[in-house]
């Protein structure tokens, strides 16, 4: 890259068409699927929010919750109903299993629905970049005699910018590879900014996307997040003059097709589900507390995690608006930068502190240092280059270093304390494991040799190293420790005993199972390991049906009081996970209604 001084005029740099050599289409896609796929494949539903996640998508597939077209409507797991997300991730990803379900297995089939979303979410942002990116008042310097590159080639190297950018954002790594709501969400968002970017040159079809885009918020994530989406657009129509074109296309289509969508989810529910008012106030008053502001613990969660969870974003943002800040009401400032603090706001109005919070800034925020390449001075470049480079090659090394000493044991002190994080597990070798992680470390190289080696100067520069760590360490993990973490997120085990125990104690059809403080996530897991058939739960948490099987979770750090339903119980069976000291599950039986507990049951009376 030249050296980009920024100039008095708030354009960037004089940059030459070289500048702006463009990823290949072909390029990006596989980019985005080295990043998505490892993760995802060769692995068991992990806890919490995967397992909570598939635990939905198989029961609405299944049927096994409250049963027929219910559990497509309402979303539960095995019979316990959630309020927390709605039902578009779910209800994808329950297609999913339905369409792929005979090729593998059903865990496998519902990420079909985390790969859709993810490559939703980085094809909306990439176009939303470019559709800003493409406008004059974002264009380079031009040049005396010509030579400086073409709007739509200098939109697209800054969508790819933005794209290398957001698969370099560490907080993302997570939460892209669950099965959440939260994916679905981040969908959503970046199809939001994407209507609203194109609503400057296409109104009615820019609205029309925003439109689908809050019906997909709502049906994700309920309507906070679509409220701060429409409080910005409005914002936008009423006081920009770039978009003072949509306010009609607002009326006309944005605001019914909107009242359309959403309206047909309610409707459904009244129609097919009984006692529907229950469903509909239960999450009425979940996304009324949603606005409950934000308190000590969720402020300070986010001034602890927002720094590297939206690490290379937010310094290029920071970047962008200072050398932009003589013309912020840009349409490229003002989208991005007005996005960003629409969802600052929604988070102080929220003391929601789950993990996927952070996410709701992430699309705007992306954007918005993409715009910072183009004035970024070589020093910076530099200096984004070379901390990358160091960081993710010792990471990467410690990784592989770390599974020469899970497999050989040497040196010995450092293998126990790689053996203590998942105590039982028997490492072996696996060859094709092996071989990916080898050609991912030798891609790897490659890159860093052609970036020191040939010096490209082009925008995405000081990014693609970035992004190529973070797959590349992701990738790392996922192959070489994919069944080690496996081993200590699963309730694969746990599961299967469970179901022996019962086995054992009733030889004869499945039981019904009473849950006490069971977690979804292990709800759902028991469920889909061991066929475990729970109590339908009502939105207090009370069990509907009656039982002849109790199952306890608590901590055994924190013991609570053996205070059981009425009856005689008989305790039958005990376990938790190997890798946790702390979890445990206790299934009791009622005394009456069985054989003879096994040797050692423990009889209480409640």
């Amino acid at each position: 890259m030249t050296d980009l001084n920024i100039n008095p005029q708030p354009s960037p740099a004089r940059l030459t068409a070289s500048s702006t050599l463009k990823l290949p289409r072909w390029a990006l896609f596989l980019m985005c699927l080295l990043y998505i796929l490892p993760g995802l494949v060769g692995r068991d539903p992990w806890k919490s929010e995967d397992a909570a996640g598939f635990g939905v998508m198989w029961t609405m597939a299944e049927g096994a919750g409250f049963g027929g077209v219910t559990d497509w409507l309402i979303p539960n797991v095995a019979g316990a109903p959630i309020v927390e997300a709605g039902p578009l991730m779910f209800w994808v990803g329950a297609l999913c299993i339905k369409l792929f379900g005979w090729a593998v297995d059903a865990a496998h089939a519902a990420r079909g629905a985390t790969v859709l979303f993810f490559l939703i979410a980085v094809t909306g942002v990439w176009y939303a970049t470019y559709l800003i990116g493409r406008r004059p008042a974002a264009q380079p310097v031009a040049l005396a005699f010509g030579g400086q590159p073409e709007a739509r080639d200098y939109g697209r190297v800054l969508a790819d910018g933005a794209l290398l950018i957001l698969l370099a954002t560490i907080g993302l790594l997570i939460r892209a590879h669950e099965s959440s709501s939260d994916v679905a969400m981040l969908a959503m968002l970046a199809v939001a900014l994407y209507g609203m970017a194109r609503s400057l040159d296409a109104p009615r079809f820019g609205t029309a996307w925003l439109a689908a885009a809050l019906v997909g918020l709502v049906l994700s994530r309920g309507p906070g997040v679509a409220i701060a989406i429409l409080l910005l657009w409005c914002a936008l129509i009423a006081f920009h003059p770039d978009w003072r074109a949509a306010r009609r296309s607002t009326f006309i289509i944005l605001l019914p097709l909107t009242v359309i969508g959403l309206a047909v989810w309610p409707a459904l529910v009244y129609h097919f589900v009984p006692d529907a008012a229950i469903h509909v106030d239960a999450r009425l008053a979940y996304w009324w507390r949603y606005f409950d502001g934000i308190d000590a613990q969720a402020a300070s969660k986010y001034v602890r995690t927002f720094p590297w969870s939206t690490w290379l974003a937010w310094p290029l943002a920071g970047w962008a608006l200072w050398s932009w800040r003589a013309r912020w009401r840009a349409a490229h400032i003002v989208l991005p930068g007005g996005y960003v603090l629409a969802m600052l706001a929604l988070l102080c109005a929220t003391s929601d502190t789950s993990d996927g919070q952070l996410l709701l800034v992430l699309p705007g925020l992306v954007i918005l240092a993409a715009f910072g390449l183009p004035v970024l001075r070589r020093g910076g470049a530099n200096a984004f280059d070379w901390f990358s480079l160091m960081l993710y090659s010792l990471l990467a090394l410690f990784i592989w270093f770390a599974w020469f000493a899970k497999m050989t044991g040497a040196p010995e002190a450092f293998a126990r304390s790689i053996g203590r994080l998942t105590p039982g597990f028997s490492p072996e070798f696996r060859p094709t494991v092996f071989v990916i992680a080898l050609a991912a470390t030798l891609g790897w190289l490659w890159l860093v040799r052609w970036r020191i080696a040939t010096h490209p100067k082009v925008l995405w520069r000081s990014v693609v190293l970035a992004a190529g760590g973070v797959t590349l360490s992701w990738m790392l993990l996922t192959t070489l420790f994919l069944h080690s973490i496996n081993y200590s997120r699963t309730y694969r085990d746990v599961a299967i005993g469970l179901a022996a125990a019962m086995q054992a104690s009733r030889p004869a059809a499945a039981q019904c199972v009473t849950s006490d403080e069971v977690g979804l996530a292990q709800r759902a897991s028991f469920a889909w390991f061991a066929g475990i058939r729970f109590s339908r739960l009502n939105y207090d948490g009370a069990n509907i049906d009656s039982c002849s099987y109790l199952l306890r979770q608590d901590l055994a750090r924190q013991k609570r009081a053996e205070k059981l339903p009425p009856g005689r119980w008989k305790l039958v069976w005990e376990g938790r996970r190997a890798s946790d000291r702390d979890e445990r599950f206790r299934l009791y039986r009622k005394s009456g209604d069985a054989s003879p507990a096994k040797s050692g049951s423990v009889e209480q009376r409640g």
